[in-house]
């Protein structure tokens, strides 16, 4: 389970007093032996009143970025995901992909077939990108006037994983905080999804 901690201090940027609070999640299981490595990659969500805010880091060198279209297939670049179901009683879940360039890729569905992909742009969530010579971080606020338009409120337990990937990278890679129990990576399994509860 991971603990997404309240805080009452203003988030905007990566160096904000207030991630020193969050709960680190190392997204480093490897669930497919044909791809045996990652980047250390790791993740920070925080919540206030307007919504949860993530942090996801990775040290992955070289990044590939090449897509600059809202939901372009930004998998296939160095990619950092967080998927999760915000309301138990509904059994779909927002898909949130991004690359470098911090372009997003945004999804409604309830499995890899059936996405619907809402209006709002990155500027929305407030998508933050920064690559220096040692990492690269991401910052983003899911707000939740736009969770519960969608689905109708949110629960106090949601399910959900992290993900790290980069179908084309020099080195393809596969990594979750959860694990994933298929034969081929396939993030788009909510039925693997772990609990991540607010505080």
């Amino acid at each position: 389970m991971y603990t997404i901690k309240r805080t009452e201090e203003t988030i905007t940027c990566i160096n904000d007093k207030a991630w020193d609070k969050a709960e680190v999640a190392e997204i480093k299981i490897i669930n497919w032996s044909e791809f045996p490595s990652a980047p250390k990659t790791t993740a920070k969500l925080l919540y206030n009143d307007f919504g949860i805010y993530v942090q996801l880091q990775t040290d992955e060198k070289p990044l590939l970025a090449r897509h600059t279209e809202q939901n372009a297939p930004v998998c296939c670049d160095s990619c950092m995901e967080f998927f999760f179901r915000p309301n138990e009683q509904d059994n779909r879940y927002l898909n949130f992909e991004f690359n470098p360039f911090g372009t997003m890729y945004l999804a409604v569905r309830t499995s890899r077939h059936d996405p619907v992909h809402p209006a709002n742009d990155k500027a929305y969530f407030g998508v933050k990108s920064y690559v220096d010579d040692q990492k690269w971080t991401l910052q983003f606020c899911v707000p939740f006037a736009f969770i519960d338009e969608i689905f109708g409120g949110h629960t106090k337990t949601m399910y959900g994983n992290l993900y790290k990937c980069g179908d084309e990278t020099k080195t393809p890679h596969y990594a979750t905080y959860y694990p994933i129990e298929t034969k081929e990576p396939d993030y788009h399994r909510p039925e693997f999804f772990g609990a991540f509860v607010l505080e």
